[in-house]
């Protein structure tokens, strides 16, 4: 105390007012004087307790004013100039007085005239002490009967004796004594009740002691306690209860800290209650006690979390991902903590407002009450129900899932001291989703007492995670959100699908990993991924305006909180009666008053980020470039260049080199007059076969990879993989293209078709060779009209209408999944697509198998159309052109003896240099040295025919299906049902 005084003279000196300063420190200097001399001030004030009232007395007062300063210098003056004693009364004046006259006599009688004086005094003599009168209190003037003076005639007022008044100490006693009459909770009060009463029943005052006098001497019942009994009425035990309930000491429940029942309220059984059984009486406290334990467990709850969010835990030492992992507090946790702590406050308040309540009717100030523990015990669960006691369950089930062990936890407010094992926004998550269905199985009981105190602990919980969803689609990411940075390079092309994702938890063993989303927010959560996602790549492109979170009133500038959502969709049912509850309390609807709050602000960001790719990233433009290239939409450049690299294979050329493949196609592209591509941005590459014996076959071509250079942001919609499955298909049709082209080319010279000998022979070939065509314009005619022109057609209309480039990017991985099944490009039509190659190496065996028995009497129909490939043609050449027939000429008997001599090759050498078949079945059809041609033709036949049935049962399975593709499998496969006519 004398350091807070000397604060406060320093304080008033400080302030310029040294006169208030020097009499605070004159009045302590005196106070100091007189208890060092043991001189009590008060009877009542012991100089031990002078530290304490002072305490109090400067906690009540008031900052000095003008008033103090004038008392102040009033003090100080009265100490400079104090006045002069007033002289004390001693027997010596007494003694030369008159009898009974002056000062000091009156108080002791009243006045009246000397003869009624001496009637009244008679011949004794008072006392000079007033303290001998203890028997003169209030009670003498109260026996006076009240006169009127005034309603008296004058001459009977005069006469009448005033009523004797005691002195001021003896009115002021009674008052003491009766409020210490009323203070139960000093030893040695008892009650007004007499105990030994005997039993009466109709006097409930008597049932407990005499239960007690019954069973206490017995020693029967436990819970009688000790022989000391203390009785207390049944409205100061409830006022003692309702303290308990504060947290507050109190005589009817007890707090251990140790033993069985350590952290835990027990009833007191040294008070007892008169209308009451022992038993009865501990039942009753007993679920006092259980819901003073519940609330102070929550109460040391939110003291540890308030306690550790003062302090800054972080360890410089300690890597940032394990720094985040296991933290002990979170937001999250920190506003469920003030949630649950503004429940304990209105109950506190609420407790306090019912002991104000009873004291005033106590009183006679306010309206009568009838007080009782089963009253109070009713009150509660009405007005509170089970609320405390299903937080409490949800904080003890959560903090054993964040602990991860399988024993109930009971010191709850340990859990900010020990580390969490798992992530904080998992924690978040799990934490809100527990409230959420607390609030789901209270609504399903019809208690929507709890219901609504657990959706206002609920919403205030929420607060923090619904305001990191405002930060993020602003482009803030917290360290609590449930995005994850997974630090991948901006022009990655995988950043947009993986550089941001919900976070998850790995599951422990087989279980599922589970999502850092809260179930409330499950359905909007990707919506707000992307929208986070397209408003960063939109101030990375500097191009968005209206999303400068800088600008005055730009977007996104006032964000609601999650208690103002709520009460906007409260709003909107009001009147609906207790249905307009479940928009609280039902997931859906919760969900989607939060998806209402969002979409408008997702669907801006997303939206402009699709203009901007479409208007000024010229994605269409580029869409139909990669289309043209890749699934050779662009029929006459793409037949061209097709034709100059069979050209180039046919002549056994290096054809694979990527110098060559570029300059073609680019002599090929820039030879129009429109300008349909940027070549600079396309690149042809080929990855050769160790494997020299596929060179002659449609494998060799497997190795095709065209790449193009689609510039930022695109790569994100055209990305590696989608540029792997362009080429896989582009492979498909070039191998499709190439068995066409070398079926075209077998031609045989018109001499040739005169010799009776071949005729036979001639016919097998062309009958194989008309089989062999007929599947492959099949096979193309389904590739390049069902599957790649009606897909790009329906992919189009789609695309058109995507609203965000995650739409985008879905629509355009469906329609590559599309082309690729239909195509039987896919691991689970791998062995249709094997049967398709072999018909295809067919083919080209067939031709070989062809020029071997009939010399190089195939032609390129095709040169009429290179431009390119325009040179001088000898006039063997000529002469050859001359002697061309087409494919439907038939075959003429006679032989052109003369033909023979103009064959370039020798049969013998081709017969034996012919290459081996790459088809699957191709070791039935490997020609033997004594195997004729009509041989291998009829072997090559029937495995064509069983090849053809193999695919043909196939497709109709696949047709057959209720798959998406089963439509343009079964157009297909009913094309392949001609083959048996």
């Amino acid at each position: 105390m004398d350091k807070l005084i000397r604060g406060h003279i320093q304080k008033a000196r400080i302030n310029s007012h040294d006169t208030f300063a020097d009499a605070l420190q004159a009045a302590l200097r005196t106070l100091k004087t007189q208890a060092q001399k043991n001189n009590d001030l008060d009877s009542e004030i012991k100089t031990v307790l002078l530290p304490a009232h002072l305490q109090f007395l400067v906690a009540l007062s008031s900052p000095p004013d003008e008033a103090t300063f004038e008392r102040a210098e009033y003090y100080l003056d009265g100490l400079s100039n104090p006045k002069r004693p007033v002289p004390g009364l001693t027997w010596e004046a007494i003694l030369a007085e008159e009898p009974f006259e002056g000062e000091h006599w009156e108080g002791i009688y009243p006045r009246s005239t000397d003869d009624q004086f001496d009637a009244q005094s008679g011949s004794s003599t008072p006392s000079l002490s007033p303290w001998d009168d203890s028997d003169l209190d209030e009670s003498v003037t109260s026996s006076i009967p009240d006169i009127d003076e005034d309603a008296l005639p004058p001459e009977a007022a005069g006469g009448i004796d005033k009523p004797y008044l005691p002195p001021a100490a003896y009115r002021h006693r009674q008052d003491v004594e009766d409020l210490q009459a009323r203070q139960y909770w000093r030893s040695e009060w008892r009650t007004d009740a007499s105990t030994t009463r005997a039993f009466n029943i109709g006097d409930a005052s008597t049932l407990g002691p005499t239960m007690y006098r019954i069973l206490g001497d017995q020693h029967t019942n436990g819970i009688a306690g000790s022989s000391r009994q203390k009785y207390i009425h049944e409205h100061d035990a409830v006022r003692e209860v309702l303290m308990a309930l504060q947290g507050d000491r109190n005589m009817m429940l007890g707090w251990l800290s140790s033993g069985g029942h350590a952290f835990s309220f027990t009833p007191n059984a040294t008070l007892k209650l008169l209308h009451l059984t022992a038993g009865a009486q501990h039942s009753i406290l007993t679920s006092f006690a259980r819901l003073a334990t519940t609330l102070q467990h929550l109460r040391m709850f939110v003291s540890a979390i308030y306690a550790k969010a003062g302090k800054d835990d972080r360890d410089p030492d300690r890597p940032m991902h394990l720094l985040n992992i296991y933290r002990q507090s979170t937001l999250t946790l920190e506003a469920f903590s003030a949630a649950v702590d503004g429940q304990l406050r209105a109950f506190n308040a609420w407790c306090a407002a019912r002991e104000e309540d009873i004291c005033r009717a106590q009183a006679g100030a306010g309206e009568p009450l009838v007080v009782s523990l089963l009253s109070l015990d009713k009150t509660i669960r009405d007005t509170f129900s089970d609320t405390f006691t299903v937080i409490l369950d949800v904080v003890r089930e959560v903090t054993r899932r964040a602990w991860r062990t399988s024993e109930p936890v009971v010191d709850i407010w340990t859990l900010p001291e020990l580390p969490m094992k798992m992530p904080p926004s998992t924690f978040g998550a799990l934490l809100l989703d527990s409230l959420l269905v607390a609030v789901q199985e209270h609504v399903s009981m019809g208690d929507y007492v709890s219901a609504d105190a657990l959706m206002s602990v609920f919403s205030g919980s929420a607060e923090p995670i619904w305001a990191m969803v405002g930060r993020w689609m602003k482009d803030e990411l917290d360290d609590e959100f449930f995005v994850e940075d997974n630090e991948l390079p901006l022009l990655d092309p995988d950043f947009w699908t993986d550089g941001f994702v919900l976070r998850e938890e790995g599951g422990d063993g087989d279980a599922p990993r589970r999502t850092a989303v809260p179930v409330f927010l499950s359905s909007v959560a990707r919506s707000i991924l992307d929208a986070g996602k397209a408003v960063g790549l939109l101030r990375v492109l500097e191009i968005a305006a209206l999303l400068d979170r800088d600008t005055p009133g730009s977007w996104m500038a006032h964000w609601p909180s999650f208690s103002a959502i709520l009460g906007t969709a409260r709003g909107q049912l009001e009147g609906s009666g207790p249905a307009s509850r479940l928009l609280f309390t039902s997931t859906e609807d919760l969900s989607q008053a939060l998806h209402d709050a969002v979409w408008l602000h997702c669907s801006l960001a997303q939206g402009t980020l699709q203009r901007v790719l479409v208007d000024e990233c010229d994605l269409m433009l580029h869409l139909s470039a990669i289309e043209s290239v890749c699934l050779m939409r662009r029929g006459d450049a793409m037949s061209h260049f097709v034709d100059i690299l069979f050209t180039k294979m046919d002549s056994k050329q290096a054809w694979n080199d990527f110098h060559f493949l570029n300059t073609a196609f680019r002599d090929v592209a820039e030879a129009g007059t429109h300008r349909w591509v940027d070549t600079s941005l396309v690149r042809f590459s080929h990855k050769g076969s160790k494997d020299k014996s596929v060179n002659r076959t449609v494998r060799a071509l497997d190795g095709f990879s065209i790449e193009y250079a689609i510039p930022f942001p695109l790569t994100y919609v055209f990305g590696p993989k989608a540029m792997q499955i362009y080429s896989s298909i582009f492979t498909l049709v070039l191998q499709i293209r190439r068995a066409k082209s070398v079926l075209e080319r077998i031609l045989v010279r018109g001499a040739m078709g005169h010799a009776s000998h071949m005729a036979s022979e001639m016919k097998a070939f062309y009958a194989m060779r008309s089989k062999l065509s007929w599947f492959v314009n099949t096979l193309l005619n389904f590739v390049a009209t069902n599957v790649l022109d009606a897909e790009v057609l329906r992919f189009h209309k789609d695309f058109r209408q995507a609203v965000s480039l995650n739409d985008m990017i879905r629509l355009h991985d469906e329609h590559l999944a599309k082309m690729e099944s239909r195509c039987l490009l896919q691991r689970n039509t791998n062995a249709l697509q094997r049967a398709i190659v072999s018909i295809l190496d067919m083919s080209i065996h067939f031709s070989d198998c062809f020029v071997a028995f009939a010399g190089d009497t195939t032609h390129d129909i095709s040169r009429h159309s290179i431009l390119v490939m325009k040179r001088h043609r000898s006039r063997r050449v000529r002469r050859q052109k001359k002697d061309v027939i087409g494919f439907s000429q038939s075959m003429q008997g006679e032989a052109d003896d003369s033909s023979e001599s103009d064959s370039d090759f020798d049969d013998d050498r081709l017969k034996a240099n012919a290459p081996e078949p790459s088809f699957s079945l191709g070791a039935s059809t490997m020609s033997a040295p004594e195997e004729s041609f009509v041989d291998r033709l009829d072997k090559m036949s029937s495995e064509l025919d069983a090849l053809v049935r193999f695919i043909r049962r196939g497709v109709e399975s696949l047709a057959a299906g209720s798959g998406e593709a089963a439509p343009a499998f079964g157009v297909f496969a009913f094309a392949l049902e001609d083959w048996d006519r």
